[in-house]
């Protein structure tokens, strides 16, 4: 059911595109509409089609589709987003002339958005460091380093990964987390992946969590991936890592109604661990005041890269009040980052990449 709205939702907004493009008198011949149409529909089918076949082990065109299919989507959205807000200025032209200026303003708007996305897009993450308050001093100067939502696979890979990986490395962490979505592909490209990964230096470990689309793509049964690659995935369990420090996973809860078979995701990550300084990692920011009333000190989520593309932050908001930022909800601290690659289009509107550096000091 989901998947058929959401193809209704493509599709409407690549005729809403088309409809309000094309009544411009720039684009009124006959050879440019059949040109744009047909350019649309093409564009409209490229990451559909695409996504099935890469999926499917194809590569060469299939990889060439679902990348400019991606492109399409984040290009798309943009438009639509500034030719809608000029319909609503005019009334979906009621005064006409005002609605054809204001269209043009539009689609020139979006282009130059569309650009400084892509910048945005494909920049070196940003360092975000945050200072996390302890009462037992001998965690005082532990560094903690999290990443999330890497996306790995066709657009973002081997190349952006390693500097990443660099970047981290710079930081010295003593802990390093990933809160999920760290691939997003098929199992051909994963060697690499791994090596790169193995290249990470935390003394006290190397922890992460499995986000939505691991499940979406079969990750979830392959936890040797994680192994080899060095990490420590916590599916629902919890670690001490130093004297007084818990690292707990937990599954993500964003897929719990899918795949979750009503277990109790929460509870089973947060069971018989140690007495100290409990951090959560959770794709997802859900349940929050339930991990606070459970013990958890610092919570750390990704997921909602913040909508990526603005204004989708507005939308990813309903569904994650705590979309971005940090939060203090009772004795727990809440870290969601923005992420620290891109899904789909390999574009960010004012949305920065981030890589989250966080260090412990005595209250």
């Amino acid at each position: 059911m989901f998947f058929l709205v959401a193809l209704a939702i493509w599709f409407s907004l690549n005729g809403y595109f088309l409809w309000r493009v094309l009544a411009l008198p720039l684009f009124s011949s006959k050879a440019v509409k059949i040109t744009m149409i047909a350019s649309v529909v093409f564009l409209a089918l490229s990451y559909l089609v695409g996504r099935v076949f890469v999926h499917r082990g194809f590569g060469g065109v299939a990889v060439f589709l679902e990348i400019v299919g991606a492109v399409w989507m984040g290009v798309l959205f943009i438009f639509v987003v500034f030719l809608l807000f000029a319909d609503l200025t005019s009334l979906f032209g009621y005064f006409k002339l005002a609605s054809i200026y204001f269209r043009y303003t539009a689609l020139c708007i979006s282009v130059v958005l569309i650009f400084f996305s892509f910048y945005q897009g494909f920049r070196a993450p940003v360092i975000r460091n945050e200072k996390i308050k302890v009462s037992n001093p001998q965690l005082s100067g532990v560094k903690i380093v999290q990443i999330s939502d890497l996306h790995l696979g066709s657009i973002k890979g081997e190349r952006f990964l390693k500097n990443v990986v660099k970047k981290v490395n710079e930081q010295k962490p003593d802990i390093f987390v990933i809160t999920g979505d760290i691939i997003d592909t098929d199992g051909k490209k994963e060697e690499g992946f791994k090596k790169i990964f193995r290249e990470i230096k935390a003394p006290k470990g190397v922890f992460a969590v499995l986000g939505n689309h691991e499940y979406y793509h079969g990750a979830e049964k392959n936890p040797m991936f994680f192994e080899e690659s060095g990490m420590k995935l916590l599916r629902n369990q919890n670690v001490e890592v130093m004297d007084g420090l818990i690292v707990s996973g937990v599954e993500d809860l964003s897929s719990k109604k899918h795949f979750g078979k009503g277990e109790d995701f929460l509870a089973k990550a947060l069971e018989n661990r140690k007495e100290g300084f409990n951090i959560l990692l959770s794709h997802s920011p859900l349940e929050v005041e339930r991990a606070s009333e459970m013990g958890v000190n610092l919570m750390l989520s990704g997921h909602t890269h913040n909508g990526q593309i603005w204004p989708f932050n507005f939308f990813s908001k309903i569904f994650y009040p705590y979309n971005y930022g940090r939060f203090k909800i009772k004795n727990m601290d809440l870290i969601v980052t923005l992420g620290t690659g891109t899904w789909g289009p390999p574009m960010r509107l004012f949305r920065t990449s981030e890589i989250v550096v966080m260090e412990l000091e005595q209250e």
